[in-house]
Parts: structure tokens; sequence; C-alpha cells
């Protein structure tokens, strides 16, 4: 299944729960936002940090590298969810979603220097997820990252992701 994934900055995730109630309009058009196809905030993002702190590799999260803010309620695999069978029409099956990034991360992403940008671009590029990808358009994606995080480190604002099926 191809995810759209869009990162975009929020105040908290009061503002992005509000969002996603009303469903008037998607988050990432409400915020300000970069769209990033196929980038999953779990694998494919983690690289270009550990790219950008200058790691081999990404380093392992204690309790995963992001936290979800939409759905919510109980996820049905979830240990203490009741033994039903599964609804394919539950929000969690059905999406979107919404995790939320550490500031670890967008402190990262908010450090993206211009001049790096052809290095991380190659050490990204070799990431499997990405291999098909035009390296122009990397390179814009990595600016236009940086360019989100920083502005969202400014504002006192965190890192949202909504991943759409």
């Amino acid at each position: 299944m191809d995810l759209q994934t869009d990162y975009f900055r929020a105040a908290d995730e009061a503002a992005v729960r509000k969002v996603m109630t009303s469903g008037e309009r998607p988050a990432a058009e409400v915020f300000e936002s970069v769209r990033a196809w196929g980038i999953d905030p779990t694998v494919v993002l983690p690289r270009l940090v550990s790219a950008l702190r200058e790691e081999d590799a990404p380093a392992p999260a204690e309790d995963g590298p992001d936290r979800s803010v939409w759905p919510t309620g109980l996820q049905p695999w979830h240990e203490e969810a009741p033994a039903t069978a599964v609804d394919f029409e539950d929000p969690w099956m059905t999406g979107p979603w919404v995790v939320e990034l550490s500031d670890e991360t967008r402190d990262a992403l908010a450090g993206v220097q211009r001049k790096r940008l052809p290095q991380l671009t190659s050490q990204w590029a070799r990431t499997e997820e990405v291999k098909s990808v035009e390296r122009i358009e990397l390179m814009k994606l990595i600016h236009q990252l940086g360019v989100l995080a920083r502005r969202a480190q400014q504002d006192g604002q965190h890192l949202y992701c909504v991943l759409t099926a």
C-alpha cells in the first residue's frame, strides 16, 4: 500500500485533533505542510535524520520514533483491546493516521544547511525506499523539511505526519 505522507507543523496535539475531528479540510491544507510521498516517519525519515547527525544507522527508539495522535482511542491490536473480529471500517484500519515526531527529530531537521544538501542527498539516496526518486527531488524535499522544521522550532511548535492510504 502506497501511503501519501504530509509533514506539517502545529502548536500541539489539541490543535491537530480539532482539525481531524472537524474533517472539513485535511490537516495538510490547514497547517503549513510538505508533501513527501512514501517518506514514512518510522523507517525512511529516520535515515535522513541519521545522515544529519552523521550517524551510520538510526538509533533505536525506546517507545517508537513517533507518537500516535489520530485516530484516538484504543488500537484494535492493543493487548487490552477486546478480542473481537477486525472491523475494517475502524479508523485505525482506514486512516488517515497522524503521528507526532519527536522534538529531537524536528531539531535535527531544523539544522539542515544548504551547503550540506548535496552530501545529505547522496547519503539518503542510498536508502532502499528512495533509490527510485530523482536526486533533485530528494534535495528539494530535504530543503523543504528543513524550512518547515526551522519554522516549527522558531514558533515553539511540533512536527506531525499525516499518512493517508
